[in-house]
């Protein structure tokens, strides 16, 4: 049963109650980058995650390696949705859709009652209260053609610098390459310099994973936002206060037979 408007479902638990988060992942890691990936995944958020909190990640069923298209993003949403609408029924306080490009969140906050957060949206509106401008670092320069209707639709695209690709893929960033760290601070200082960034997002769940935002704001004399850490600091703060998404705006859909 949906919880009413804006107030999060029965159980969801508030400030001081023990209470679980879903990171859902957007591929079948563990046959992409090996358990060990996922393992270092979790870890990384629970060291994050409130002291009341304890995340569990969990793989998509199927997909592409990476997300970085729209066609992987449709490909693999079925399962994002499935993934997180069963952890719901499994008692999940809230559930995070893990990719920058939000795939599926408004389908799965149509599904549950509990707050789902997209770590693309959260870093955004972050990076809006650190400074005028932003400018997101996606791994390649077809994200820019991917990003830019999304921040158009969420009524931001006047504060946004510039999207400007890193030139390293989503599995290579996993994967540590060597120069990685070196191109993300020359793109970012062209953010900063050429296209007048105050903020800098990460617009990548991977690049996220390196746990390199405060080294690169010190270098870059710029905040740098970590969708992994934005994501995971909102559903915490939703649950803090109680509050979900409202129904009026994603509405559960009719209930009908789906055809197979």
């Amino acid at each position: 049963m949906a919880a009413s408007a804006g107030v999060a479902a029965s159980g969801a638990g508030g400030a001081g109650k023990e209470r679980w988060i879903c990171y859902q992942l957007v591929s079948p890691m563990e046959r992409v980058l090996g358990e060990a990936e996922v393992e270092r995944r979790r870890v990384f958020l629970q060291q994050n995650a409130g002291p009341n909190t304890r995340v569990e990640v969990r793989s998509a069923a199927a997909g592409y390696p990476s997300i970085e298209s729209e066609r992987d993003a449709v490909a693999v949403s079925p399962y994002i949705l499935s993934g997180l609408k069963n952890a719901a029924e499994e008692g999940a306080s809230a559930g995070i859709v893990g990719c920058f490009s939000d795939p599926a969140l408004d389908a799965v906050r149509e599904s549950v009652a509990m707050p789902v957060v997209g770590p693309g949206q959260s870093s955004v509106m972050l990076a809006m209260q650190l400074g005028e401008r932003f400018s997101i670092l996606s791994p390649l320069d077809s994200g820019a053609k991917r990003q830019l209707p999304r921040m158009r639709a969420q009524g931001v695209a006047e504060r946004l610098a510039s999207i400007r690709g890193v030139g390293v893929s989503v599995v290579d960033f996993s994967r540590k390459a060597n120069d990685a760290m070196d191109r993300i601070v020359a793109v970012a200082r062209r953010c900063i310099e050429e296209d007048g960034a105050d903020v800098l997002v990460m617009g990548c769940m991977s690049m996220a994973f390196m746990g390199i935002e405060r080294s690169l704001t010190e270098r870059l004399g710029a905040p740098v936002v970590s969708p992994v850490l934005a994501a995971l600091k909102t559903a915490d703060a939703m649950l803090d206060m109680g509050l979900s998404h409202a129904k009026t705006a994603w509405p559960a859909p009719p209930d009908k037979p789906y055809l197979s």
